[in-house]
């Protein structure tokens, strides 16, 4: 069974942060690693598209030290995008760089009710600003940064996450999934042609249902389209039980396309990580997907290897 690991952005920020990832994958056999590179509407990468990610200092490109050190020691760099979800801060401030699409682009937010842009911190049900998966523009600019990566970065994959509405009361009619699916359409036209043999993957809520209706995501319809390579189906749950039920039940709603089972690394939580690892394979996931590497947590990855 394939391992593999989400890294988020915050554990990429130098050259000795890289080698340690790398190495702690080789060690444990783990060969993939899903590295977000686009978090917020920025970038981890040379872009003339986004501004730098506000926590990178000098010249450093995050991703080209990943893909050249990957290549070395043989684990494969999935280049993770989040699509919709363009900003988010604790402190509720927006973007520094004047160029960034919050302030350049106001008109491409998704604003309920017509408010200028939604407050960074947000409410309980809301993770942050998103562009309006509508907006073609917005669209449009989102796929040239994802081409513009993977003709530049000899990458595996491309990875797609908050490939959806942020809720279904931010859309305005359930019929706007369309918009969603309109991009994933086009993104397996253009990122294919860029770097043929490029693996599509996405990280979806685990029930198709609940992705369908809560945040019009419908995943088992790319999955028959031919649209994504790997569905990436994140089932964090304490209980194994609810674990196996939703990776089982995504399995039946795509039973063609690869699948890595999403699991949450609890803290200390050694043996039910094993438990949750078995789960996977028993539910005919060909891999699983660990969210997320943490070098505090080196205990948890060699249960996730060695399961």
């Amino acid at each position: 069974m394939d391992k593999a690991l989400w890294v988020v952005r915050e554990k990429i920020t130098t050259k000795g942060a890289i080698d340690d990832l790398m190495a702690d994958a080789t060690t444990r056999g783990i060969h993939d690693v899903v590295v977000q590179v686009r978090g917020r509407g920025d970038a981890y990468y040379a872009s003339r598209l986004e501004p730098r990610a506000e926590s990178l200092t000098g010249e450093f490109d995050p991703l080209a030290h990943l893909v050249r050190a990957g290549a070395a020691v043989g684990v494969r760099v999935h280049a993770w995008g989040n699509v919709f979800f363009v900003w988010s801060s604790p402190e509720g401030a927006l973007p520094k760089a004047p160029e960034h699409l919050v302030r350049r682009h106001p008109e491409w937010l998704l604003r309920p009710a017509g408010v200028k842009y939604l407050d960074p911190v947000g409410g309980s049900d809301w993770e942050g600003i998103y562009i309006d998966p509508k907006n073609e523009d917005a669209r449009e600019h989102t796929l040239a940064v994802f081409t513009d990566i993977v003709s530049r970065y000899r990458v595996e994959g491309f990875h797609y996450d908050y490939v959806r509405y942020p809720q279904v009361t931010y859309a305005g009619s359930p019929d706007d999934h369309a918009a969603v699916t309109a991009f994933v359409a086009e993104g397996a036209k253009r990122l294919r042609a860029a770097r043929p043999g490029l693996v599509i993957s996405a990280a979806v809520f685990p029930d198709p249902e609940v992705a369908r209706d809560r945040v019009l995501q419908r995943w088992p319809e790319w999955a028959r389209a031919g649209l994504v390579d790997l569905l990436c189906p994140m089932a964090y749950r304490r209980e194994t039980a609810e674990v196996a039920r939703l990776l089982t039940k995504a399995r039946a709603a795509a039973p063609q396309t690869r699948m890595w089972g999403g699991l949450m690394a609890y803290a200390g939580e050694r043996a039910l990580l094993g438990e949750q690892v078995r789960a996977v394979k028993d539910a005919g996931c060909e891999g699983a997907i660990l969210f997320a590497y943490d070098t505090t947590q080196r205990d948890l990855l060699d249960i996730f290897a060695a399961a």
